[in-house]
């Protein structure tokens, strides 16, 4: 049995790893790089000399298994040669379906086959069990690989303060035995200058800040971060506030809505907007049918003027000319709710900032990784 790290030893992200044993190979992972940007090559992303030696015919792949639907897990899938299985959770699917319609098309362009929690599956002398696990991707795992009288632990992406920790605390304390563990290290090391918050505790923290603002409270957050739309929905509800989302973070939530009872934009207290720049984007790669499916959930710009102080609204930079245009942000809060990485290297990020700042907006960071001061 072999283990090679292609990608993900020396950076964060961008994961690829090899397991071979007996003239078989299966990748855990197969992700873009965490630094990489919307519009780079993706052929300059590609772990090499691997893809060279598939392509070949060098190297022989089994199969590509994946964790969770993070790019920086599966963001190179659909660069994979044709025919090497796929396989992944069918939560994680969907999320990689959604976001190929908005990405280089070809980011995906594979057809998945699916593992369930817990439930053994072979592949060649492997046998992989998918484990659920604890992140801020929904439906993510860890997998536990034995071969050859051998086992290895994979972790993926994992944590323990989100609102599945019990699964992490299950792994725990049902531990299995293994030869070898692989194991995501964001958070090794010396962490002095942080303290991090379950979400429960952030919960608390966005209820305290909507209850002292007296305007609209603008919040950025990954639309697939359902355990944090979760968070803001439940501060919003307790505040008796509206949650605003566009239709984009509506779709999210619709597709995810078979597999766990998470907001809906069908509920009373959730209303789908419409922003200028992301619909024409939309309407331009022929998402039309994602457009009108949230219709009738839809509230206008010029009724958000009128109910500002009543609603929680999710935004992101293609929001600023609406923002503009529409609210007049007095008294108004952002919070920035993600890693704050992203605002170093996202220039339409810092330019949503420097609008608010200079309008008097308070800005507060509300995550569950928190720097101390």
């Amino acid at each position: 049995m072999q283990l090679i790290i292609h990608r993900g030893a020396h950076q964060v992200g961008g994961n690829c790893v090899e397991l071979n044993c007996r003239g078989s190979a299966i990748l855990l992972d197969i992700g873009l790089p965490l630094d990489s940007n919307f519009d780079d090559d993706l052929e300059s992303n590609l772990p090499q000399p691997l893809f060279d030696q598939i392509r070949h015919g060098t190297k022989r792949i089994d199969a590509v298994i994946l964790s969770h639907a993070h790019m920086d897990h599966f963001g190179l899938a659909g660069m994979l040669p044709e025919g090497i299985p796929l396989y992944c959770s069918h939560a994680t699917a969907d999320l990689m379906d959604i976001t190929s319609k908005i990405r280089p098309p070809s980011v995906l362009s594979v057809t998945p086959q699916f593992y369930k929690n817990r439930e053994p599956f072979c592949i060649g002398p492997f046998s992989i069990t998918a484990c659920i696990i604890d992140h801020s991707a929904f439906d993510s795992y860890a997998l536990l690989i034995s071969m050859g009288g051998k086992s290895i632990f994979y972790t993926g992406d994992f944590r323990a303060h989100g609102r599945k920790a019990k699964t992490f605390e299950h792994l725990i304390k049902n531990s299995p035995h293994v030869d070898v563990l692989v194991m995501e290290g964001t958070m090794v090391g010396s962490r002095s200058n942080e303290t991090v918050l379950t979400e429960t505790e952030l919960e608390k923290k966005f209820i305290q800040l909507i209850a002292e603002t007296p305007g609209i409270v603008l919040v950025t957050a990954s639309s697939q971060n359902i355990d944090r739309l979760v968070t803001i929905f439940k501060a919003a509800k307790h505040t008796q506030r509206r949650l605003i989302v566009d239709f984009y973070t509506a779709e999210v939530l619709e597709r995810l809505g078979k597999y766990a009872r998470i907001p809906q934009a069908s509920w009373p207290r959730i209303r789908v907007c419409y922003p200028k720049f992301m619909t024409q984007r939309f309407r331009s790669l022929g998402l039309t049918d994602m457009l009108a499916k949230h219709h009738q959930e839809a509230v206008k710009w010029t009724r958000l003027q009128e109910m500002e102080d009543k609603v929680v609204m999710l935004i992101r930079p293609g929001f600023l000319w609406d923002i503009k245009k529409y609210l007049s942000l007095e008294g108004a809060a952002w919070v920035y709710s993600m890693w704050p990485g992203y605002l170093d290297k996202s220039q339409p990020l810092k330019k949503l900032q420097s609008y608010l700042q200079e309008n008097g907006v308070r800005i507060e960071y509300l995550h569950t990784v928190v720097m101390l001061k």
